[in-house]
């Protein structure tokens, strides 16, 4: 029963931080009607995101950021939005500018259905009287923000787009934590297909109760669910397992970005990306290490990776598994290298990209003396490597182009490496880029999946 309570209550943190955000900084209401909704539904992303300007004296009760809700009326439809007012600025002498994001269809779809969802006398008197004001911009008090919020979230179908809505705001700058790895693992799936974290994903589905990075990426309008970790739609990796599944598309391309781990994320020892790139038939797979300061006796300071006891055996599976197979006719690689190491300093910022360098690299590292740390330690800064790592661009570049990663055959045979890290309890990012209509070709490279 403990245990039970304790999955619970994993379930709704996210709740939880939610009504306490709105109980510090109150639900705001924007209330759009007529040609004026219409406008701003015809807009590049309509009101999934905007901006609005009006008068300083509107905006004086306005916190940001905080969670908000859209609220459109026109002769022809009505909607109910779910997002957040993240930013506020002065535009003009008389007007300032707040910025809504990552807004989501919520039920009920009327104003009225939002009101007729509180029952409490006095919290139902007082939405009541807020949302009949003519004002387009309308600030709820603290407790019935957190009221409204419970109301809200009871409805299933509205989970996904709440909880979406306000990931952002708790989104690691620095790498302190798997957390941290994870979410810089799925920007660089992003960047490895050519897209930027601010693209839209098309589709995006969350466990419930998972902490996963891909709560923070941009959705579009209607394309997020929660769903309990065992009803994933046509989606069997890892069964329980699953955290979450974003889906891109770009031209011809589509690109799917899952998280999944084995244990809840605080417990795993690392997180790795892996890269399947079906249009040119190459994998790559990118392990995470953190560098650590050491101030040798010179003074100067300098970053080193400490080897952990697991490394060769890491090592020697990574090399089992990867042995090179005939290439194809026409097939042509720079390096059929599979596997890479990501250094990234500790508490550094994550828009420092780190350096990257093929596992083969790093061992003859091990053994240049020019390299050696205090107790084993490898030295990884740019003084020791001397200009031979690779930066983040110029590895994507190799990997969308194909020159880099395993032979066709090779990429073929590497679902028992997956199986071989998902099972050994470490989180994975996987990036699978197909064509749109090669969705049977993935089913066909062995899924994937892990049993």
């Amino acid at each position: 029963m403990n245990k039970e309570k304790t999955k619970m209550a994993k379930a709704d943190q996210w709740l939880e931080d939610l009504k306490q955000l709105v109980n510090k900084k109150p639900l705001v209401v924007f209330q759009f009607s007529g040609a004026e909704w219409e406008r701003l539904c015809e807009s590049r992303r309509g009101a999934n995101e905007f901006t609005i300007a009006r008068s300083h004296e509107l905006f004086e009760k306005v916190r940001v950021p905080t969670a908000c809700l859209v609220i459109g009326d026109s002769d022809d439809d009505s909607e109910v939005y779910f997002g957040l007012a993240s930013s506020r600025s002065a535009v003009t002498t008389l007007q300032s500018r707040i910025k809504v994001k990552r807004a989501l269809h919520i039920q009920p779809t009327t104003k009225s259905g939002v009101l007729n969802l509180i029952t409490d006398t006095p919290h139902a008197r007082n939405l009541r009287d807020r949302l009949a004001s003519d004002e387009s911009v309308v600030a709820l008090s603290p407790k019935l923000s957190v009221h409204l919020v419970e109301k809200l979230s009871a409805i299933d179908a509205n989970r996904g787009a709440m909880r979406a809505a306000i990931a952002s705001l708790i989104a690691p700058k620095y790498y302190r934590s798997m957390d941290a790895l994870q979410e810089d693992a799925v920007h660089t799936a992003l960047r490895a297909f050519g897209l930027s974290p601010g693209d839209q994903a098309v589709s995006l589905q969350l466990s419930r109760g998972q902490d996963t990075a891909l709560t923070r990426v941009n959705i579009m309008e209607d394309s997020v669910v929660e769903h309990d970790a065992r009803t994933f739609p046509e989606f069997e990796l890892i069964d329980s397992d699953i955290t979450g599944r974003a889906v891109f598309e770009k031209g011809r391309e589509r690109l799917e970005v899952f998280t999944a781990n084995r244990r809840p994320l605080e417990n795993v020892f690392g997180v790795d990306l892996i890269y399947l790139n079906v249009t040119r038939q190459n994998i790559v797979m990118v392990q995470y290490k953190m560098l650590e300061p050491h101030s040798p006796k010179d003074g100067d300071k300098d970053w080193v990776y400490r080897p952990d006891a697991k490394l060769d055996d890491e090592i020697a599976r990574m090399r089992k598994f990867s042995k090179a197979r005939p290439s194809k006719p026409y097939e042509y690689r720079l390096n059929p290298q599979v596997y890479y190491l990501k250094f990234v300093k500790r508490d550094g910022a994550l828009s420092n990209a780190g350096v990257v360098m093929p596992i083969d690299h790093f061992e003859k590292l091990r053994g240049d003396p020019s390299c050696k740390g205090p107790r084993g330690a490898v030295r990884v800064s740019f003084q020791t490597l001397a200009g031979r790592y690779l930066r983040q661009g110029p590895f994507l570049d190799l990997i969308r182009a194909g020159y880099i990663g395993a032979t066709m055959e090779t990429t073929a045979h590497l679902k028992a490496v997956v199986e071989a890290v998902v099972k050994g309890n470490r989180a994975v990012v996987g990036a699978i880029q197909t064509s749109k209509e090669g969705a049977k070709q993935r089913a066909d490279l062995e899924n994937l999946s892990v049993d």
